[in-house]
């Protein structure tokens, strides 16, 4: 009697143990693995500011429109807002260093943009000369020391923008930052969106071009599913180029899984097939 005592007693210990301490850790985990990143994507062409993306505080935003209306909206007209804030959003140290970055935009000839999608900093556009741009990539400093990668794409004279073909920029962003949609649809991800926000600026270098967009899917689903979401999806970057001012003639193709880059049976070589490529056909005919 005694030891079954013991041992009862040893149970409901047990069990309230489990009850105090479990709770007390999993939600946390959860909601920290939940977070996503804060975006923010800055243009300024032909006098014109357009902010975008989605910041975690509305102090951050607030001193971020202070400092964008005190240096490009004096002039009404002359500064969009299109900034959100989400208190869910994952905490950005970068968001702080933002108002003191934006003078960079003025020193851009014809256009500039600055786009940070949570890990990564991406500066486009013209400069006067090389004294220039060594000045913007200082004064951008503080954002790489807060953590993000720098990605400079600045252009000092206009004969260099031939100097690296776009089909080879196009390649490289996309191979370390790809244009995601949500499972099984043709919908747009906030990672995705960034990404295209990236591959604008590079299109806006090289606005007489004819561009295919290629969707791809993964081997899983039926053949005439996967043709008809990868035509989707691509069909949905064409319009968001042609919302976002780009005039390029581009056609877009859905190859379904027919063209994988890998053969391995691994999440990795599944997430490496589903994809966008962007292609370049050669100059638009007028």
């Amino acid at each position: 009697m005694m030891r079954a005592a013991i041992l009862a007693a040893g149970v409901v210990a047990l069990g309230l143990l489990a009850v105090l301490c479990f709770p007390r850790h999993l939600p946390s985990q959860a909601t920290s693995a939940s977070l996503t990143q804060a975006t923010f994507h800055a243009r300024f062409e032909q006098g014109i500011l357009t902010l975008r993306g989605s910041l975690p505080t509305e102090s951050g935003k607030a001193a971020i429109l202070r400092q964008a209306q005190q240096l490009y909206g004096s002039t009404a007209g002359h500064l969009i807002d299109q900034l959100t804030v989400d208190p869910d959003l994952k905490p950005a140290a970068w968001a702080e260093q933002i108002p003191a970055i934006l003078p960079v935009l003025g020193q851009m000839t014809e256009r500039g943009s600055i786009i940070i999608d949570g890990r990564s900093i991406v500066l486009s556009g013209r400069v006067d000369n090389d004294q220039v741009k060594a000045s913007v990539l200082r004064d951008i400093d503080p954002l790489v020391q807060a953590g993000l990668n720098l990605e400079d794409y600045i252009l000092t004279a206009p004969h260099q923008a031939a100097t690296v073909p776009l089909q080879k920029k196009l390649t490289d962003l996309l191979s370390h930052a790809s244009i995601e949609f949500d499972s099984n649809t043709a919908t747009l991800t906030p990672r995705g969106r960034a990404t295209l926000d990236r591959l604008t600026a590079l299109l806006q270098e090289a606005p007489q071009t004819a561009i295919e967009i290629g969707g791809h899917t993964d081997k899983y689903g039926a053949p005439g599913y996967n043709l008809e979401l990868s035509r989707r999806r691509a069909e949905t970057v064409r319009r968001y180029f042609l919302n976002h001012s780009l005039t390029h003639q581009f056609t877009t193709v859905g190859y379904g899984a027919s063209r994988p880059l890998s053969s391995a049976q691994t999440k990795a070589g599944f997430q490496h097939n589903r994809r966008i490529e962007l292609r370049v056909k050669g100059p638009s005919p007028l």
